[in-house]
């Protein structure tokens, strides 16, 4: 048990004996905080960690089932049954797949992941491979549950504030943690980056140049970013003046705050997701009517052409902007991190020709991306049904896209441009497995894409929404 375990521990037995809500609460406020843990087990090399929003979701899933039971229903809502059964279906795939090591017994050795070793292991069904199902089927439960919770108005607009409060945090944390560089204070690590695990150490890595790399409370720093950029199409209706979460002077100053904190984290992950960001916002905006064709593709075109320039004169002219950008994007293709991924996606797509229909089974490869992770870990089946997942909840969104501002529709744009830029960026840095912002965002775009998500099924008229949505993300009025 973590110092911080023994603080939390009270609480989440408080909520599971009173309120499934305050649990609730608090896994949504925890989720963005992956490297922070109530219980270590092992040590740096075989460590891992129970994740604060793992323990939070655990006791809120017991005390919904706790509920559930008590009246004897277990069924899912007919508004985001079609989305489930996806998930539900996906889930059943990785686990048949765990049939894989069984079948292969031994046959097949399994190279090392990290670079310059060369030990190999014959594939057997372990406890790793049910852990990392565990894992899996964890998440999926917790985002349908989550599409549950937010289908009803009042819910999602407080998720919505919760989730962006938790990003504020670990952006102030962020900044923290790059005055205590730049000034020699002693980080205090032992507080928010708790975890044991070998892959929550980002707050000690440091760029060739011998510059500190801002991580936060998240595992490394690409996965800090790459929360940010999820958490950014919150706070941009203030800026176009059709809605916010806090006021529109508060969300354009989180806007850019989060902003700062992408570009202090060095992360590429960052510069790719704002990029991915923008192209998913003029998408949607020529989706909804507010761009034509021909605006969008020279909206886009002039911001890819400025930011290029100015990288350009950056790089030429600032030293160290020359030396960071020369470092992120061009020596780290060409070193170990870059080798280390393509030679991890190389070997898993071996085990993937090798077995294409299930894999060698769910936690079985390692590969630094998605597509070549299912591939080699579930196979062409467990591939399509992932992917129509995800198309699934992001064909219910897209579909119901509509020019008007009110909240639902603020809301549905919001979580629409997260999942959308989480799934792009995390091509680039693999499968989001154990980190619950991603549950989150899958659940609540679920919630905005459900069957019936208009405003005529909210329990009060749009107009008296409006009226009384003074801090939530809605029209102002």
């Amino acid at each position: 048990m973590t110092p911080l375990g023994y603080i939390l521990l009270p609480l989440g037995l408080l909520g599971l004996l009173t309120s499934a809500r305050r649990l609730y609460c608090l896994f949504v406020f925890w989720t963005v905080f992956s490297a922070t843990s109530v219980i270590n087990v092992g040590g740096p090399d075989n460590g891992s960690a129970v994740q604060v929003w793992m323990f939070f979701g655990t006791l809120w899933l017991l005390r919904l089932g706790l509920e559930r039971a008590s009246l004897l229903d277990f069924s899912i809502d007919d508004r985001v049954k079609p989305m489930a059964f996806w998930i539900l279906g996906f889930l059943a795939v990785a686990t048949v797949s765990l049939i894989m090591p069984v079948l292969i017994n031994g046959r097949l050795e399994i190279a090392s992941p990290i670079l310059g070793n060369d030990q190999e292991t014959p594939l057997f069904l372990s406890s790793h491979n049910v852990t990392q199902l565990l894992y899996l089927v964890f998440g999926g439960l917790i985002s349908i549950c989550v599409a549950h919770v937010n289908l009803v108005e009042k819910n999602r607009e407080e998720t919505e504030r919760i989730f962006l409060y938790a990003g504020i945090f670990i952006a102030c944390w962020g900044i923290f943690q790059f005055f205590c560089h730049i000034t020699g204070i002693p980080y205090p690590s032992f507080l928010l980056n708790n975890s044991a695990s070998g892959s929550a150490t980002g707050y000690l890595q440091k760029l060739d140049t011998g510059v500190s790399r801002i991580s936060s409370a998240a595992v490394e720093p690409s996965i800090l970013a790459q929360g940010l950029v999820t958490l950014l199409p919150l706070t941009l209706p203030a800026w176009q003046k059709r809605g916010f979460v806090f006021s529109r002077r508060r969300d354009r100053l989180i806007t850019l705050l989060f902003v700062v904190v992408l570009l202090l984290s060095t992360s590429s992950t960052a510069y790719v997701g704002l990029v991915i960001l923008a192209a998913t916002y003029i998408l949607y905006a020529v989706r909804a009517g507010s761009f034509s064709k021909t605006k969008a593709i020279f909206v886009f075109s002039l911001i890819g052409v400025m930011a290029i320039a100015v990288v350009a004169l950056a790089f030429i002219s600032i030293p160290v902007i020359s030396q960071l950008i020369n470092t992120l994007l061009l020596s780290k293709a060409y070193g170990g991190s870059g080798v280390e991924r393509a030679m991890t996606m190389a070997l898993a797509f071996g085990y993937f020709q090798k077995y294409p229909i299930l894999g060698i089974g769910w936690g079985s490869a390692t590969s630094h991306d998605v597509v070549v992770f299912l591939l080699s870990n579930v196979g062409i089946a467990g591939e399509i049904v992932f992917f129509c997942a995800i198309f699934s909840v992001v064909r219910s969104n897209w579909r119901r896209i509509t020019s008007h501002d009110s909240p639902l529709d603020l809301s549905r744009e919001a979580w629409l441009m997260s999942l959308v830029s989480f799934m792009l960026t995390s091509i680039l840095i693999g499968f989001p497995l154990v980190f619950g912002n991603f549950w989150l965002v899958l659940g609540m775009a679920m919630a905005t894409g459900s069957r019936s998500a208009t405003a005529r099924d909210m329990s009060v008229p749009v107009g008296v929404r409006r009226t009384v949505r003074q801090d939530t993300l809605g029209t102002e009025t």
